[in-house]
């Protein structure tokens, strides 16, 4: 090696905490996604993934993603575009933190029935919500007992009474239709 060609040390260490970084990031992969939480093999929940977190989903063989944001919390166009860029469905249903609606379930229990979706990732800000709404389907679609899908729920990043309660409120009001597809 000539003098000019030889590494200073400040730049070897750079280029292998660099090195590093990028390791440790890509073994993270889906992981990464903030409040990230696998139900099972079919069903993920959690925060909003970056645009290139969908594409990471989509390597780790995810085919669906639903957003629960609303408009006002975040344009989810680079997200949606995202998931079509890597062959992914994606899905909007705007569910209100704070006054979730019986619509925006209905509307998620017949997203969720379709089969095609899975395995599928479900967002919003915290994992709340999709954590909440995946509560439901268990028990309205899946048959669960409320005790065993909230014991999921809580597992999976339900933390607000609110939801908890309005998930425990639209199992009370709806009837249970166990076989749902999905």
């Amino acid at each position: 090696m000539r003098p000019q060609e030889r590494m200073t040390p400040s730049f070897a260490t750079a280029v292998l905490a660099a090195a590093f970084a990028a390791a440790a990031f890509a073994s993270d992969g889906i992981e990464s996604i903030n409040k990230f939480h696998r139900i099972d093999a079919r069903v993920a929940v959690g925060g909003q993934p970056t645009p290139e977190q969908v594409a990471m989903l989509s390597d780790a063989g995810f085919l669906g993603i639903i957003s629960l944001r609303e408009d006002s919390e975040e344009n989810d166009g680079l997200h949606a575009r995202a998931a079509r860029n890597s062959g992914m469905q994606f899905y909007r249903v705007p569910v209100s933190p704070r006054s979730p609606s019986d619509a925006a379930v209905e509307k998620f229990l017949v997203v969720t029935d379709d089969a095609t979706i899975y395995p599928v990732y479900i967002y919003c800000a915290s994992g709340n919500r999709a954590a909440a709404l995946w509560m439901i389907r268990r028990v309205l679609r899946d048959g669960w007992t409320l005790e065993k899908a909230e014991a999921e729920a809580v597992a999976a990043g339900l933390t607000r009474d609110e939801m908890r309660n309005f998930a425990r409120g639209y199992i009370e009001r709806h009837p249970r239709t166990p076989g749902g597809t999905h």
